[in-house]
């Protein structure tokens, strides 16, 4: 983005490797050169609180504003709301004086453009946005800079998918996809390196779900983490392998169980209330130490249902700490996409299923959820996962005329059992 004169350069990253850094020092540049009131794209409103409070810190001192847009019916968090550098508002006309403007895709949507253009814009998480919401924002940008991570999740639609799968330029495609179909000059810049994933974790989440491998940008040994618990059980054990390693793979007994698996649900609030509760610190690579907090965890699962049992067997635990019952981020991979913790509590989606679907062998899901850490994750599931992928190893038809994944989903799958089997620990 050296010039006024580019119209559309596409940005692969793997999880970590800077992209909301990028997005804020592609902001940074064009302020520099005179630009004004830069518009970006998010797909979610966690990930625009998110991006805005990276780019509130990085112009602290800059008398910078930035401008959150938003929907009527949001609710701007604390930090943001007292943040005297965050202009948020539902009228785009309100923010006219502010130094960048993010919102999500939908929000965008409802800007009309033919009020309102802008020479460029930068879209986040392009591979996550849908072909038919760039669409709705399209004619307010004349060049864009797309950014997003090619082996996470596919765009999700609830309708019936069949009525247009498989035509050229579906509405459902990933609109980098799209993007390159029909720009095939288009400029790809892929970023060879994760900040967020430490070597053990950036070795499995590459070979597993990438075409183009990447590393870790911090050395061996740079971060710890450190727990203080007796050892009393397999819980205890599976924290400290994780703090040592980076992972583990925490198997319950094996058995067909219904989606909020009530054990499982278990397992991952004694997880989070023992990480709480042990006196849990971290180094990071600039030999920083603090304590782990809430803020830092993050329990990551497939469904929805999943989501409200985890977090209605955890509020009360966490209200008895002294905190809020939300402290601990608790969502499916959908909504987890885009963010960082250092540590994340992870529900295996083929856990205690009788088959293997297209949706819970998806290498996407996988990969969000086992990438969102900085300094460990443990993966909790039944035990059977091998058999399940063996038994099911094509789940869903193909598509003629459409954009096939690169990576398998089931191959996925068994790289990351085979990478984690010296990190099993039986419950």
């Amino acid at each position: 983005m050296q010039a006024p004169g580019w119209r559309l350069t596409l940005v692969d990253s793997p999880p970590g490797a800077g992209k909301t850094t990028l997005v804020g020092s592609v902001a940074d540049d064009r302020l520099h050169g005179g630009d004004h009131n830069i518009p970006i794209v998010t797909q979610t409103n966690a990930q625009a609180d998110d991006l805005t409070r990276t780019l509130s810190a990085r112009f602290t001192g800059s008398n910078r504003t930035i401008g959150r847009l938003h929907a009527s019916d949001y609710a701007a968090p604390a930090d943001l709301s007292a943040d005297p550098s965050v202009v948020c508002s539902k009228d785009i006309g309100a923010l006219t004086g502010c130094s960048v403007v993010v919102a999500p895709a939908k929000k965008w949507a409802f800007v009309d453009a033919g009020s309102w253009t802008w020479p460029y814009g930068i879209v986040d998480e392009v591979y996550q946005m849908r072909s038919d919401g760039l669409l709705e924002v399209a004619d307010l940008f004349d060049g864009l800079l797309a950014v997003g991570d090619p082996g996470q999740l596919n765009p999700w639609t609830s309708g019936d998918e069949s009525l247009v799968r498989g035509y050229d330029g579906t509405p459902l495609a990933s609109a980098a996809h799209t993007l390159l179909r029909s720009h095939p000059t288009t400029a790809v810049v892929t970023l060879p390196t994760s900040w967020r994933l430490a070597p053990s974790a950036a070795a499995v989440i590459s070979e597993a779900f990438y075409t183009q491998p990447f590393t870790a940008a911090s050395m061996p040994g740079a971060r710890a983490l450190q727990l203080r618990l007796p050892g009393r059980d397999s819980i205890d054990t599976a924290l400290t392998h994780a703090a040592q390693t980076g992972w583990t793979l925490l198997e319950l007994p094996e058995a067909h169980m219904p989606t909020g698996d009530p054990r499982a649900v278990d397992a991952l609030v004694e997880l989070v209330t023992r990480t709480l509760t042990g006196g849990a610190t971290c180094r990071d690579e600039r030999g920083r130490i603090y304590p782990i907090a809430a803020e830092h965890l993050a329990v990551g699962v497939a469904h929805r249902a999943q989501r409200d049992a985890v977090r209605y067997a955890l509020a009360p635990v966490l209200t008895g700490l002294g905190l809020e019952p939300d402290a601990v981020a608790v969502d499916t991979a959908n909504r987890l996409q885009g963010r960082e913790f250092e540590i994340v509590f992870a529900w295996h989606p083929m856990s205690g299923r009788r088959d293997a679907t297209a949706f819970h062998i998806e290498a996407g899901r996988l990969c969000v959820l086992l990438s969102r850490h900085r300094q460990a994750c443990v993966l909790v599931t039944r035990g059977g996962l091998r058999r399940q992928l063996e038994t099911f190893p094509q789940p869903d038809k193909l598509w003629l005329g459409e954009h096939q994944p690169t990576v398998s989903g089931w191959e996925a799958n068994l790289t990351v059992l085979d990478h984690l089997q010296p990190h099993l620990i039986r419950a």
